[in-house]
């Protein structure tokens, strides 16, 4: 698909997307592991499982999500795409992935952040749709149903905790409350506007476009869902906002709202010129 300009897109960033990783290929979960999973898509579905110390749930969750999947009569794959935990999470989900074939742990050395560790398990998903969702099951397993069904129209589905029909059961804190709105107003003055909700930890793709998308990914910080959807809309791929079931709120709860503003302000800035080089370079092949 040919990228195209999109008049509420402001600009976009770069970095280095290469990571060393590793996977429970039989193989040392500390090599680093590249392979062309678009063209090897065996799979239905996969979920892609962010994790960074949390040996404490981390079992939990894989079971709660292989339990919903089974019943789903889709093949399906988990991949816990570790960010330099260095707590007993690798071992735990080595050790349950040992016994359940459909669990693929992805191990980074160092903690890079967020959207480093979901764009490596991206790109190495093989199912057809490709669904990530936060460690604690802050959106239940039942949502990964309704973007299914949403991806059968759509190439993109994004989750949003400000649409109607959205259910809040937790109330954030009052700082965080306050920063919300200040946020998206920054993102919609330096990036991208028209979604509700861009830092929902919970996106669903079809293949080609999640591998379109991610391979041009290069934020790592918690910026990274706007690269995601100003990727997603320069590429001209269609686009639905679901509403989603909060349990937990801790989807921005790594965030230091004393140093990291600033930081996120520094990555909206980077999306920005990146996209519009992304338009240019499109609009010169084209």
């Amino acid at each position: 698909m040919s990228p195209v300009l999109d008049d509420n897109i402001a600009a976009a960033g770069n970095a280095d997307c290469e990571v060393e990783a590793g996977a429970n290929f039989g193989k040392n979960p500390d090599e680093f592991e590249q392979e062309d999973a678009l063209a090897s898509r065996t799979l239905d579905l996969s979920v892609v499982v962010p994790v960074y110390n949390e040996e404490e749930r981390i079992i939990n969750t894989i079971t709660l999500l292989e339990a919903y999947l089974s019943q789903q009569g889709m093949s399906y794959e988990v991949i816990i795409s570790d960010d330099g935990s260095h707590d007993g999470s690798p071992t735990l989900v080595r050790e349950h992935s040992a016994v359940a074939g459909s669990v693929r742990l992805i191990r980074e050395r160092q903690n890079n952040g967020k959207g480093a560790a979901v764009r490596r398990g991206m790109l190495a998903a093989r199912g057809d749709l490709i669904v990530f969702t936060d460690a604690d099951l802050s959106y239940p397993v039942e949502t990964i149903g309704m973007c299914i069904e949403a991806l059968a129209s759509h190439d993109v589905a994004v989750g949003s905790r400000n649409l109607p029909g959205s259910d809040i059961e937790i109330t954030p804190p009052l700082l965080r409350r306050l920063a919300g709105p200040v946020f998206k107003a920054v993102v919609r003055g330096l990036v991208i506007r028209g979604f509700s909700d861009t830092q929902c930890g919970f996106k669903g793709f079809r293949a080609q476009a999640a591998h379109d998308i991610f391979s041009n990914c290069s934020i790592n910080g918690f910026s990274f869902d706007v690269e995601v959807l100003a990727l997603a809309r320069l590429f001209g791929y269609s686009i639905t906002e679901l509403p989603v079931r909060l349990l937990v709120d801790s989807s921005d709860s790594k965030i230091n709202l004393t140093s990291d503003p600033l930081r996120m302000i520094g990555e909206l800035l980077e999306i920005r010129r990146r996209v519009r080089e992304i338009g240019r370079e499109a609009q010169k092949k084209n």
